[in-house]
């Protein structure tokens, strides 16, 4: 009987050390806390690859506590699927072009100009300007979503190229030039103004429209250029820094302020750190790019630009003098210049 009242007794013990240790993993789980991130990017591109490395520093940072689920490839929905579930908080983090965001601040569409700054410094300079900085806290009053730390950490591009059927040596062969578009005015106004003879195409009947004759050339990110093969059928590639590209964080702001001190501070070095990643990723993915496809006969065409954004200069302050431009906006540029 003694015998069988110790092993009862030991037995509870243990029950009672497995209840105690299942209910704190339990709260443990509990408390993680899992933030949906929406990305258009497959996720082993070159932008997949800096998704996932941000979200493994949330977690290293926050200890566990704040998960980033990474969603690649539209998995959650086309982009005005997202920003109704970014505004609602159903997905908290979205990484893509700040264009977007003339959903709610019509003038955030001139965020990133065409020909107007030649590096990425001025560009930087000018979107942290009081001005883009205003028209960010307008979006935050009227959606509830701001940027997670700095707007331009996080690198698209590097630069800009536009990829043609015959050599760009010079931007007035623009003219006449069966250019690919898409459905944006100021794009559409700028490139007609520089002559060129636009065909509106989906980016994915891109590469059939360049073989067929529909188009002749196309702009592109650099990144972009291999895996989208427009290189097979359009053999030259001129640098042209059309204009700069950032992917910005957007964040359901409500969902960032209930978060800890730590887990928001989790959230802003992981960020910091995945832009530092990315830079050098899409510089190395830029340079190795060139390497391989001058190995397969595709030639680097170098133009001066300097006319190109002279050129352009003039058309903004027409643009300006005639009150297209938002007020404020030649002055921001103008200082980011300086």
């Amino acid at each position: 009987m003694k015998f069988e009242y110790l092993k009862m007794t030991a037995f509870k013990t243990i029950a009672a050390t497995m209840l105690v240790a299942a209910t704190a993993l339990g709260s443990v789980a509990e408390a993680a806390t899992t933030w949906r991130f929406a990305t258009k990017q497959p996720a082993d591109s070159p932008e997949g690859k800096a998704f996932q490395y941000f979200a493994d520093k949330v977690q290293e940072y926050s200890g566990g506590d704040l998960v980033v689920q990474v969603y690649p490839s539209e998995q959650l929905g086309k982009e005005a699927a997202i920003l109704e579930q970014l505004e609602l908080g159903t997905v908290q983090l979205y990484a893509e072009d700040a264009f977007f965001l003339q959903k709610w601040v019509p003038d955030i569409k001139w965020i990133a100009p065409i020909f107007l700054f030649q590096n990425r410094d001025q560009w930087t300079k000018f979107v942290n300007s009081d001005l883009v900085q205003g028209w960010l806290t307008q979006v935050e009053e009227t959606a509830g979503i701001r940027p997670l730390g700095d707007p331009t950490a996080f690198v698209r591009g590097p630069y800009r190229v536009l990829i043609t059927k015959t050599p760009l040596d010079d931007y007035t062969k623009i003219r006449g030039m069966q250019l690919r578009m898409y459905p944006d005015q100021l794009a559409i106004s700028v490139w007609s103004h520089l002559g060129a003879d636009l065909r509106m195409l989906a980016w994915t009947e891109t590469y059939e429209g360049l073989k067929s004759g529909i188009a002749t050339s196309v702009t592109s990110p650099a990144a972009l250029v291999e895996a989208m093969r427009f290189y097979e059928v359009a053999p030259y590639i001129t640098r042209t820094n059309e204009f700069w590209q950032g992917l910005m964080f957007s964040m359901n702001g409500e969902a960032f302020d209930e978060l800890s001190e730590k887990d928001q501070q989790a959230l802003l070095k992981a960020h910091a750190e995945a832009g530092e990643y990315s830079a050098t990723l899409m510089q190395e993915t830029a340079d190795s790019m060139q390497a391989r496809l001058e190995a397969r006969g595709v030639t680097f065409v170098d133009m001066d630009l300097d006319p190109l954004f002279e050129d352009m200069a003039k058309w903004y302050a027409e643009e300006d003098k005639a009150g297209r431009l938002p007020a404020g906006f030649m002055d921001a540029a103008n200082a980011a210049r300086q």
